[in-house]
Protein backbone atom coordinates (compact mmCIF):
# COMPACT_ATOMS: atom_id res chain seq x y z
CA UNK A 1 0.00 0.00 0.00
CA UNK A 2 1.33 3.41 -0.94
CA UNK A 3 1.51 6.29 1.53
CA UNK A 4 0.15 8.56 -1.19
CA UNK A 5 -3.04 6.55 -1.71
CA UNK A 6 -5.97 8.89 -2.20
CA UNK A 7 -3.81 11.92 -2.99
CA UNK A 8 -4.16 13.55 -6.41
CA UNK A 9 -1.43 12.98 -8.94
CA UNK A 10 -0.30 16.24 -10.49
CA UNK A 11 2.39 17.04 -13.02
CA UNK A 12 2.95 20.50 -11.62
CA UNK A 13 2.09 22.83 -8.77
CA UNK A 14 -0.59 24.64 -10.81
CA UNK A 15 -2.53 21.40 -11.40
CA UNK A 16 -2.40 20.63 -7.68
CA UNK A 17 -3.65 24.15 -6.82
CA UNK A 18 -6.56 23.73 -9.25
CA UNK A 19 -7.47 20.38 -7.68
CA UNK A 20 -7.50 21.89 -4.18
CA UNK A 21 -9.62 24.84 -5.33
CA UNK A 22 -12.16 22.46 -6.89
CA UNK A 23 -12.31 20.36 -3.71
CA UNK A 24 -12.99 23.42 -1.55
CA UNK A 25 -15.77 24.71 -3.81
CA UNK A 26 -17.51 21.32 -4.06
CA UNK A 27 -21.21 21.18 -3.25
CA UNK A 28 -22.32 20.92 0.34
CA UNK A 29 -25.12 18.98 2.00
CA UNK A 30 -28.45 20.78 1.58
CA UNK A 31 -29.25 20.19 5.27
CA UNK A 32 -26.03 20.88 7.17
CA UNK A 33 -23.54 22.23 4.62
CA UNK A 34 -20.98 19.45 5.19
CA UNK A 35 -19.22 18.15 2.06
CA UNK A 36 -21.62 16.21 -0.14
CA UNK A 37 -20.99 12.53 -0.80
CA UNK A 38 -23.68 12.23 -3.46
CA UNK A 39 -22.60 10.23 -6.48
CA UNK A 40 -23.75 10.81 -10.10
CA UNK A 41 -25.48 7.41 -10.14
CA UNK A 42 -27.56 8.14 -7.01
CA UNK A 43 -31.31 8.39 -7.67
CA UNK A 44 -32.97 11.79 -7.95
CA UNK A 45 -35.90 12.67 -5.66
CA UNK A 46 -39.37 12.51 -7.16
CA UNK A 47 -42.61 14.20 -6.15
CA UNK A 48 -44.76 12.13 -3.82
CA UNK A 49 -48.13 11.14 -5.34
CA UNK A 50 -50.90 13.56 -4.39
CA UNK A 51 -48.45 16.11 -3.03
CA UNK A 52 -49.17 19.66 -4.21
CA UNK A 53 -45.95 21.63 -3.71
CA UNK A 54 -46.43 24.39 -6.26
CA UNK A 55 -44.06 25.10 -9.09
CA UNK A 56 -41.23 22.59 -9.43
CA UNK A 57 -38.47 22.37 -12.04
CA UNK A 58 -39.26 20.10 -15.01
CA UNK A 59 -36.65 17.68 -13.64
CA UNK A 60 -35.41 17.98 -10.09
CA UNK A 61 -31.64 18.54 -9.92
CA UNK A 62 -29.17 16.18 -8.28
CA UNK A 63 -29.45 16.06 -4.53
CA UNK A 64 -26.38 16.95 -2.44
CA UNK A 65 -26.26 15.21 0.96
CA UNK A 66 -23.51 14.19 3.38
CA UNK A 67 -23.24 10.54 4.48
CA UNK A 68 -25.37 11.04 7.60
CA UNK A 69 -28.22 12.86 5.84
CA UNK A 70 -28.06 10.52 2.81
CA UNK A 71 -28.57 7.58 5.18
CA UNK A 72 -31.40 9.39 6.96
CA UNK A 73 -33.06 10.24 3.63
CA UNK A 74 -32.93 6.61 2.46
CA UNK A 75 -34.38 5.31 5.73
CA UNK A 76 -37.22 7.88 5.76
CA UNK A 77 -35.83 9.79 8.75
CA UNK A 78 -35.31 12.88 6.60
CA UNK A 79 -38.08 14.55 4.65
CA UNK A 80 -36.89 16.84 1.86
CA UNK A 81 -38.64 19.67 0.14
CA UNK A 82 -38.15 22.20 -2.65
CA UNK A 83 -38.06 25.90 -1.77
CA UNK A 84 -38.18 28.18 -4.83
CA UNK A 85 -34.77 27.19 -6.22
CA UNK A 86 -33.12 24.79 -3.76
CA UNK A 87 -33.63 21.64 -1.71
CA UNK A 88 -34.12 21.96 2.03
CA UNK A 89 -35.38 19.92 4.94
CA UNK A 90 -39.15 19.80 4.57
CA UNK A 91 -41.50 21.37 7.11
CA UNK A 92 -38.71 23.79 8.09
CA UNK A 93 -38.70 27.54 7.61
CA UNK A 94 -36.41 28.88 4.85
CA UNK A 95 -34.71 32.04 6.09
CA UNK A 96 -33.60 32.92 2.55
CA UNK A 97 -37.11 32.92 1.05
CA UNK A 98 -39.07 33.56 4.26
CA UNK A 99 -41.41 30.63 3.79
CA UNK A 100 -42.09 27.12 5.04
CA UNK A 101 -40.55 24.35 2.89
CA UNK A 102 -43.16 21.99 1.47
CA UNK A 103 -42.23 18.30 1.15
CA UNK A 104 -41.60 16.82 -2.29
Amino acid sequence: MSESAGLPLADDVQALAEFQADAVTAAGCVVCGSPSTTQPADPLPTVSPGNEVGVLPAALPALQLCDDHWSAYHTDWLLLGWCVDHYAEAIRFCELHQQKVAPV
